[in-house]
């Protein structure tokens, strides 16, 4: 009985189309108005791809009131090969019955597939219209997300018309948020085009935008109903690109998968070079098989840790690892995420062999995976111990009241450092220093800067909240006059 793009009900559709006879279409109708007490979201849902249900309870004057609710959502996520192929019926089935699709697109995205794209849906019968964003670090911002809803209000979309959002991480998380504000819950399909989307923002939960300076500030917690990621996408991708999406696979492999550790070892950087087999037509096979693999692998770590546990209500979170002390940093330093994750996975891996939980020789097998995939080991911010120490202490609130940092408790499995002081940190930071300071390049990256792959500086507007002890970059903005003022980055 859901309520199809011309307002009839399916149930009245069927009636009217005279396939029923009178007695059927009685005994239909009597069932839906049974079930419109006892399952509602079996004849007016408002989106088919989410239930909740509830409890209430009271005192008998009603002076407390007590209730227990609970959500179930549903989503599919898959490993795809020519998702754009007016064969393929993924996004068909999807977007026909509404007789149209409204997309929130990465400009780049657009550039390079945007005629396939338009391909795709015109061949299929398909409406489609476009609403194009740019989706470098420094656009993940809530003047963007607002941006995105006045798009999605003028473009009349309705609550239960699941927008397709296309591009990287940026993209999937300001478009999730988008989607999570406006009419409150509105489905979304994501159709992942780079790594990091592909297997980590892409599927993720989390909608977000950066906020003041600091990683990820405001949010809601909104998967997509549908994740696609196609490895032929990467294939437009620069290097730069290429390679710090492969920290966000690494960290899973380090705390949740020991084959998938074995494989990335295995390919090392073939993985960049030949863009996880997308170079060219001629691709070995077996090497294409393994590409697939770890994709496969790296999301079914992933999903596996963050679904069941979807709102965060506890913080034993795996795929957090490398995600503690870098969220200070990485916008004042204008890195790419996964450059400022890999430094804080190294990191992570020193603690964990001081904690007994892994040998030197797997500590030594974590940063040579780090570093043989040229992404870095360290970065002059590092220096800065007040301004990544203020990190941990932003951390410990967000999580809780607890630091439960994760590392590796052995490789492919995780553990959580509960205590650090800073007397500690400051110690073991100069020590981890040192040992990047014996592997190739000093322990630092190639291309580790959002400016190196074209990407927009977000250290401009970050160094306008946070103060940093030494401009790292050679990229000097003065801080505002209210950087210290309660409200802005140092003081939270």
């Amino acid at each position: 009985v859901i309520a199809s793009p011309n307002c009839k009900t399916r149930l009245d559709a069927m009636c009217e189309a005279g396939s029923l006879d009178e007695k059927i279409q009685a005994e239909y109708k009597n069932n839906a108005e049974h079930l419109e007490q006892a399952d509602p979201h079996a004849v007016y849902p408002t989106s088919i791809y989410r239930q909740c249900n509830g409890h209430t309870s009271a005192t008998p004057d009603a002076s407390i009131i007590e209730a227990v609710m609970s959500t179930s959502i549903t989503t599919t996520i898959r490993v795809e090969h020519g998702v754009l192929n007016p064969e393929n019926r993924l996004l068909y089935h999807v977007y026909k019955p509404l007789g149209r699709a409204v997309a929130i697109i990465d400009d780049k995205v657009e550039k390079y597939h945007g005629a396939a794209l338009s391909n795709y849906f015109k061949t299929n019968g398909i409406e489609l219209q476009k609403l194009i964003y740019s989706g470098g670090e420094a656009d993940k911002d809530i003047h963007n997300v607002e941006r995105i809803l006045v798009d999605l209000k003028s473009s009349g979309v309705a609550r239960n018309e699941p927008v397709l959002v296309v591009g990287g991480g940026v993209i999937a998380d300001i478009g999730g948020f988008a989607c999570a504000l406006y009419h409150r819950n509105t489905p979304y399909v994501m159709l992942c085009t780079s790594i990091v989307s592909g297997i980590d923002a892409g599927p993720s939960p989390r909608t977000c935008c950066d906020g003041y300076g600091y990683k990820n500030l405001y949010g809601a917690y909104h998967p997509p109903v549908l994740t696609l990621t196609d490895r032929q996408f990467f294939s437009t991708l620069h290097p730069g690109w290429l390679r710090h999406g492969i920290a966000e696979i690494i960290k899973m492999a380090c705390v949740k998968d020991y084959s998938l550790f074995c494989l990335l070892e295995d390919v090392g950087i073939n993985l960049v070079t030949e863009q996880f087999g997308t170079k060219d037509d001629n691709t070995d096979p077996e090497f294409a098989r393994k590409c697939d693999l770890i994709i496969a692998k790296a999301m079914e770590g992933y999903v596996r840790s963050e679904y069941g546990n979807l709102w965060e209500t506890h913080q034993c979170r795996p795929h957090a690892f490398g995600h503690t002390w870098s969220p200070g940093y990485e916008l004042p330093a204008g890195m790419l995420h996964g450059h400022a994750v890999a430094t804080c996975m190294g990191y992570g891996a020193y603690l964990s062999h001081l904690e007994g939980w892994i040998s030197k020789d797997e500590m030594n097998r974590v940063l040579m995976l780090i570093s043989n995939m040229e992404l870095s080991l360290w970065h002059p911010i590092m220096d800065d111990v007040e301004l990544v120490y203020a990190s941990q202490k932003k951390i410990v609130d967000k999580r809780g009241g607890s630091l439960c940092a994760p590392v590796p408790k052995e490789l492919g499995k995780c553990g959580y450092i509960q205590e650090l002081s800073k007397e500690r940190f400051t110690e073991t930071m100069a020590e981890y220093k040192k040992i990047c300071a014996t592997y190739p390049r000093g322990g630092i990256g190639i291309e580790v800067h959002c400016s190196d792959v074209g990407l927009e500086d977000p250290s401009v507007e970050a160094k306008k909240y946070v103060k940093v002890a030494s401009d790292v970059n050679a990229r000097a903005v003065e801080p505002l006059e209210e950087t210290n003022v309660e409200g802005t980055y140092n003081e939270w």
